[in-house]
This record gives C-alpha cells, sequence and structure tokens, in this order.
C-alpha cells in the first residue's frame, strides 16, 4: 500500500533532524525557531515551559549545560490523514550536568513531540513531552 502522507512524514522526520543537529551545535535560536509560539515542553524534574519565553528559556538552559549530549531512538512518526498534525514517539539518552553534584549524569527516557504544519508549509513542534 501507499502512504498518502509520505512526503509530510518524510518532512517532518527531517524537521526532528534538524532540531537535534541544532541542539548538539548548541544553536539556542535555531533550535527556538523549530518550535510553534505557543508550544510546551514538558520534561522531569521542572516545571512545564508553557509559553514563548518559557520555551526560549528551557531551550537557552539546556544547550548551557556544557555536558549537554543527546541521541534520539524514533520509532513511529504518524501524521494526520489531513495532514497538518504529526506526532513522532521513540526513546532517547541524555547526558546532563546533575545540579547539586555538577556532575556528568546520563539518563533516558521516552518522548512524544507533536507537530503542527505552519501556513508555510514547515513543521513546528507544539507539544514536546519527555519522561
Amino acid at each position: 500500500t501507499t502512504n498518502l502522507n509520505e512526503p509530510a512524514t518524510d518532512a517532518v522526520n527531517r524537521t526532528a533532524e534538524e532540531i537535534l543537529a541544532a541542539l548538539l551545535a548548541k544553536d539556542s535560536a535555531k533550535v527556538n525557531s523549530y518550535y510553534a509560539p505557543d508550544a510546551v515542553i514538558a520534561t522531569p524534574g521542572r516545571p512545564a515551559a508553557k509559553d514563548g519565553r518559557a520555551v526560549t528559556k528551557a531551550i537557552k538552559d539546556d544547550i548551557a549545560d556544557p555536558n549537554l549530549k543527546i541521541t534520539v531512538s524514533n520509532e513511529k512518526t504518524e501524521v494526520s490523514g489531513s495532514g497538518d498534525m504529526a506526532y513522532r514517539r521513540g526513546s532517547f539518552k541524555i547526558t546532563t550536568t546533575n545540579p547539586q553534584t555538577k556532575q556528568a549524569e546520563q539518563s533516558e527516557g521516552t518522548y512524544l513531540a507533536v507537530f503542527r504544519k505552519q501556513a508555510d508549509g514547515n513543521w513546528k513542534i507544539a507539544e514536546d513531552f519527555g519522561v
């Protein structure tokens, strides 16, 4: 069977790869540009970032961590029948600095990222949850 949303699926996956590359390059402005103005980021250990200013701060804080490393394993990408929403889910491994011990710590978890197609045809993250 042919996946009618294959071009959209490819575009969402390509966008996710660009976000990860910008994150690893520590380019917070570029990472931030991939988030919708009303995006939410929720990760363990801190309050959910629920507006543009909080999302920008969360991204800058993550990128400022000298030990930041992340790998992502996507398990599924699905685009809605209407072609304007999509999600990716999978697992991640991340290295960050423990705020108490100041030592590098590795952890792993699962993520769900919801993407919304913008008027210009680009995909942006609307909801980004990691647990």
